[in-house]
């Protein structure tokens, strides 16, 4: 991301009865905008911070994506795209629907963040 600045702002907005409410707004030149609205205006400048950094060190919009999408969705993607292409495609297929039975609910942001609980979860559930 060399060369590419963030850019965030903060607007405050008032309802029809008053109550204000805080927008946060980051721009990057080549990625769509990101927004959130607070009800405070230090949830606002952490939420900035936060994703900031995330988008400095590259995790952000891979996150945003992940989001999604669910692991069912990934399963059916690579069962139609890969799976064919596999030696061992009959046994690797049970497995995948395995998966897909106990955690394809799961977006895949929450599968990547939250692995060890998915495995434990798997586990249990055999």
């Amino acid at each position: 991301m060399s060369g590419n600045s963030v850019m965030a702002s903060i607007r405050a907005r008032h309802n029809a009865s008053g109550v204000v409410s805080y927008t946060a707004e980051i721009r990057l030149k080549g990625f769509p905008s990101q927004s959130a609205t607070f009800k405070r205006k230090t949830d606002a400048k952490l939420w900035v911070a936060a994703t900031e950094t995330a988008i400095r060190e590259n995790r952000y919009f891979k996150t945003a994506e992940a989001k999604k999408h669910t692991l069912s969705e990934m399963i059916d993607r690579y069962v139609i795209e890969i799976l064919p292409t596999k030696p061992k495609a009959v046994s690797q297929a049970h497995q995948l629907k395995w998966f897909k039975r106990t955690i394809g609910g799961y977006s895949l942001c929450d599968i990547c963040y939250c692995w060890s609980k998915s495995a434990l979860i798997c586990r249990n559930n055999r």
